[in-house]
């Protein structure tokens, strides 16, 4: 005569026998889940509210968009951060030589270093950034930690880019990588 327990029924014979492997899976499940809906912070390039990728990010971590100046033909570097109120912060720009639309005031402290000027201390706190990418500017979005993306890659020179500060969950990152990388 074979004895069964409907209330286990289905289960498998390791869990009937086994229930802290149940318990343990359930567990790892339950923390796996927590840290994939945990929301981080991001940078996000979009045109026309469509997101071309994400760039996740620390608070306070520096982040800095390049280009090559129209007339001067040298680098500009404009640096940011993510504030905790979800903003980016102007921090500093650097460039190499002074000319036609490059900046001519003082906001906080200036000085030369290596051949650049550095015009620091400017925090202006910024909702997004709007940028046109330049057939001729190059412009660059490079992160400290060495990764560089060129945004003639994703889009066409004049094409209006808009760089916000977001907060999504890991998952959505994840699948965000996923989707782009399949575009």
């Amino acid at each position: 005569m074979k004895l069964s327990n409907s209330l286990y029924k289905g289960l498998g014979y390791r869990f009937n026998r086994y229930p802290f492997s149940l318990i343990f899976s359930m567990l790892i499940l339950l923390c796996l889940l927590i840290y994939l809906l945990l929301p981080i912070q991001i940078i996000s390039l979009s045109v026309d509210e469509s997101t071309l990728f994400n760039v996740a990010l620390d608070i306070g971590e520096e982040f800095y968009i390049d280009y090559t100046h129209s007339v001067m033909k040298t680098t500009v570097r404009d640096v940011f951060e993510i504030t905790e109120n979800n903003t980016l912060r102007l921090t500093r720009t650097e460039y190499s030589s002074f000319g036609a639309g490059l900046p001519t005031e003082n906001y906080g402290s200036f000085k030369l270093e290596n051949g650049r000027y550095i015009n620091e201390g400017i925090n202006m706190e910024l909702s997004y950034i709007p940028l046109r990418v330049g057939n001729i500017a190059n412009h660059r979005l490079l992160l400290q930690e060495g990764s560089e993306f060129f945004l003639a890659n994703f889009v066409e020179g004049g094409t209006l880019i808009d760089v916000k500060p977001r907060k999504i969950t890991r998952l959505q990152n994840i699948l965000s990588k996923r989707r782009n990388r399949n575009v």
